[in-house]
């Protein structure tokens, strides 16, 4: 279907340059859009999807933890819409890549969390109480479904989790998908870290997050606290 001119669809053409303007785009606007040119020679087509969802992830945490057993994972994603919740896949890397089966399709449910403790207004945190070994097949992939909270309406949004529970002195890959009102997002590139062989040790499987901004609240909760606790010894005494 060739596009007519509107009041929201401009056309614009300087020489060789041709541009199409959509103003207030609305979700009917989505879909596959097509320029076609031609000329005595023959004939050439390019097609551009336009869509609300969420762009790509950008992974923007170090590629080494300073733990043994867990890893702060953290990201940021364009959307013009707020992100509602992203799906987090990870697994370790096996040592030998003939083991590596890459397709997302394969991985198994590792915890889609329903169920959240809510501490304030914006912090949550989730502890999965179970065996690492007899469990989770090493090498398996696996997934968290956590909420974006509190939701955001910047255009690049970010978020951070903290991964427990994984082996010392081992690689892991990640990936990451973020969902908004328009649907998910692809899966991201995979990403690679790594565990410390010798860092501190949180033992237990869990996965802690924050959104950026939780952590002004957390400060205000810990002096909250501290100077209720001195007015209490200063009374005592």
């Amino acid at each position: 279907m060739q596009i007519d001119t509107t009041e929201r669809h401009i056309m614009e053409n300087r020489g060789t340059r041709h541009t199409l303007i959509i103003r207030k785009v609305h979700p009917q606007d989505f879909g596959n859009y097509s320029c076609v040119a031609e000329n005595q020679l023959g004939k050439s087509r390019q097609t551009l999807q336009l869509t609300g969802r969420p762009g790509a992830v950008t992974f923007r945490s170090p590629s080494v933890s300073q733990f043994k057993d867990r890893y702060n994972i953290s990201w940021t994603v364009d959307s013009y819409a707020p992100v509602e919740e992203y799906k987090l896949y990870f697994r370790r890397l096996p040592e030998s890549p003939t083991e590596l089966d890459n397709r997302i399709e394969q991985l198994q449910p590792f915890e889609h969390q329903k169920n959240y403790h809510q501490y304030g207004s914006n912090i949550y945190h989730t502890s999965i109480h179970r065996s690492y070994n007899a469990h989770w097949p090493r090498n398996d992939w696996r997934d968290v479904v956590l909420p974006a909270v509190p939701l955001s309406h910047l255009y690049t949004q970010s978020m951070s989790y903290v991964i427990r529970g994984l082996d010392p002195d081992q690689q892991y890959e990640a990936r990451v998908q973020a969902r908004n009102k328009h649907g998910w997002s692809n899966t991201s590139e995979s990403f690679t870290f790594s565990t410390s062989s010798n860092g501190s040790e949180m033992r237990g499987l869990s996965v802690t997050f924050y959104s950026a901004a939780t952590i002004p609240k957390i400060y205000s909760i810990f002096f909250w606290l501290l100077t209720n606790f001195i007015s209490i010894a200063v009374i005592l005494n």
